[in-house]
């Protein structure tokens, strides 16, 4: 089985180095709208620019996995601003996906939290044109079905079946370009993975697992009892969980600068006795490229598994 780790957004290797500069509505505001689009459109630019760096330098530390920033093009989604990604961007997002394609790093991004579709039609409508902007981002960089756009269900306000079902009916209005692309994850709080399995299989969507999440919030199944719907549910593609450990028991929910590998390593095991061929690993963690290395290192003295590149292992 291949193991696959990588990280998100920002390579603590590299100094200097945000693809998530800003530049808030409060400043646009306050210069001429021509004199603004242009520091946008420039600062998102630079964002791009640093992102062709960190893919640089993932090709070069053999880490074939990486979330891109979800703050790459500063107020393109801003009702009085509104930036075209497609025509602004579009030889930057082509040579990135081209880099990405030639080095087999896969790409995914994950807007934050507030993007929900269960929500009032006010946050729906907002969630929507979330999406559209960073399918825009990937749509651009000529990337399959395995950059995919991860969300979670979202709230529960006040009637968990209720707000699932407005969850459906939202998802299946979505135009297809869209849909294709999102995934669902099970959250620390409210939706478990059981819950959350089950909008992935009603709606034919890959179901993320984060076990951290399972951790905090878990189900009457546990994530190795998950292992064969986790896998139908990604069909070709390759399966692709997250992974955290807690900061401390006071702080569970929060994210640890490193990896503990021991849960990992017994859902890992499960998914080579199930016969998986390939599992990608999302590193949440606080130290970025430098807890994927610390992992790999540690994964890479189990008997059996061999490491193959930076962040790429075989077992």
């Amino acid at each position: 089985m291949l193991i696959r780790l990588g990280f998100v957004s920002i390579a603590l290797g590299i100094w200097g180095n945000t693809p998530s500069s800003t530049f808030t509505y409060k400043l646009f505001s306050q210069r001429s709208r021509e004199e603004a689009m242009a520091r946008a459109i420039a600062v998102g630019r630079g964002n791009l620019q640093a992102t062709r760096r960190i893919l640089y330098y993932n090709a070069a530390h053999g880490i074939r996995l990486h979330r891109l920033s979800s703050s790459l093009i500063p107020l393109a989604t801003h009702p009085d601003v509104g930036i075209d990604v497609a025509a602004e961007y579009g030889e930057e997002l082509r040579e990135l996906g081209d880099f990405a394609r030639k080095h087999g790093i896969r790409l995914s991004m994950h807007p934050n939290q507030y993007t929900l579709l269960n929500g009032s039609d006010a946050v729906v409508a907002a969630a929507i044109q979330d999406l559209k902007y960073h399918a825009a981002i990937l749509d651009g960089m000529g990337l399959g079905d395995d950059a995919i756009i991860n969300i979670h269900v979202g709230g529960v306000y006040g009637d968990k079946a209720a707000a699932t079902e407005r969850l459906i009916e939202n998802f299946v209005k979505l135009p297809e370009s869209l849909r294709r692309r999102v995934t669902f994850e099970n959250d620390d709080k409210t939706y478990t993975l059981e819950e959350t399995a089950e909008v992935c299989r009603v709606l034919g969507r890959p179901l993320m697992l984060d076990l951290h999440h399972d951790w905090c919030n878990p189900s009457s199944v546990t994530p190795l009892e998950m292992i064969a719907f986790i896998q139908q549910s990604w069909g070709e593609v390759p399966v692709k969980i997250h992974v955290s450990s807690p900061r401390d028991e006071k702080d569970f929910r929060a994210h640890h600068d490193y990896i503990d590998p021991e849960q990992l390593t017994a859902f890992l095991r499960g998914c080579r006795e199930a016969g998986l061929p390939q599992v990608d690993v999302m590193v949440e963690a606080k130290l970025k490229d430098l807890a994927v290395f610390q992992l790999a290192e540690q994964l890479g003295k189990i008997r059996g598994v061999k490491r193959l590149d930076g962040g790429v292992l075989q077992w």
